[in-house]
């Protein structure tokens, strides 16, 4: 089964997004991590479309979705997700989000409670920034390579065997890595591909999610939530103040810990991510 590909015009932007399955059955929306594209759920999309009219979007300043000037903020993906959910009519829906992808349907739920009937929050962090989980070193090192990440390559299969096994991508399945490479690169026309999420754009997330409170902003959700984790040290755990207040702040919330996988976890354990989303929408 092959998606169709269409655009959809909100808040200022024109937003891309991958389309499954059929009108007639119930909606979930998704929602890819920063440096990410819709592609990367492809697998999951796939499998969901037999039951579900399934969107995947690319968040602005990625995949083809376009790029517009200013900064990119959080605050900003969460205002882009209620603003295509509400000019679709797809008030109600389910979603699924990985990483910043959950953080921008967790603000677009608090600015405008119960858009979202359920959601499944793939490692996102409801506290504070993960960039906390590095030492102040590790922070300027990180960056560093971000902004240094090579933009453009002589084809995607050679950028295919130069990142395949580099530590963040070497557990990933063949199958998601693949569509990682494609989703995330655009063809020149003297043959070469670039990347179509540029590194100073995904820089300028990691700034902003450190300048996000979410203590302030997560508040009287109105959509019931489950929080996949992955085993990995300084995962979140029931016990994290971030997490007993989401579970005040929430319709209904839990997070069920996967015992397996790191922050990649829906690209490394794609069966299992698959699975827990079904227990919990179905």
């Amino acid at each position: 089964m092959q998606p169709e590909s269409r655009f959809v015009e909100s808040n200022g932007v024109n937003h891309h997004y991958l389309e499954w399955g059929s009108p007639g059955n119930p909606s979930v929306v998704m929602f890819h991590a920063v440096g990410m594209c819709s592609q990367i759920w492809n697998n999951a999309a796939r499998d969901l479309a037999r039951d579900y009219h399934v969107y995947s979007f690319d968040l602005r300043g990625h995949g083809d979705t376009q790029p517009p000037e200013g900064n990119y903020t959080f605050q900003q993906i969460g205002e882009d997700v209620a603003s295509v959910i509400q000019t679709m009519g797809l008030e109600g829906a389910i979603g699924i989000g990985h990483s910043a992808g959950g953080m921008s349907m967790l603000i677009a739920d608090s600015m405008f409670p119960g858009i979202l009937s359920k959601g499944v929050l793939v490692d996102t962090r409801v506290g504070d920034s993960p960039m906390t989980l590095l030492t102040p070193d590790e922070q300027v090192l990180r960056a560093k390579r971000t902004l240094q990440k090579r933009t453009v390559w002589e084809s995607r299969e050679v950028m295919y065997e130069a990142y395949r096994d580099r530590r963040a991508f070497k557990a990933w399945t063949d199958e998601v890595f693949a569509d990682y490479i494609e989703g995330n690169t655009r063809p020149l026309d003297d043959g070469r591909v670039e990347l179509k999420c540029k590194p100073v754009v995904e820089e300028t997330f990691y700034e902003s999610r450190a300048e996000l409170d979410t203590s302030q902003v997560l508040n009287g959700l109105g959509g019931e939530y489950v929080l996949l984790v992955g085993a990995y040290k300084g995962a979140q755990t029931p016990q994290d103040a971030a997490v007993e207040h989401l579970t005040r702040e929430t319709k209904g919330f839990h997070l069920k810990e996967l015992g397996a996988g790191s922050h990649f976890v829906p690209m490394e354990h794609p069966a299992l991510v698959l699975q827990e989303i079904r227990n919990f929408i179905d």
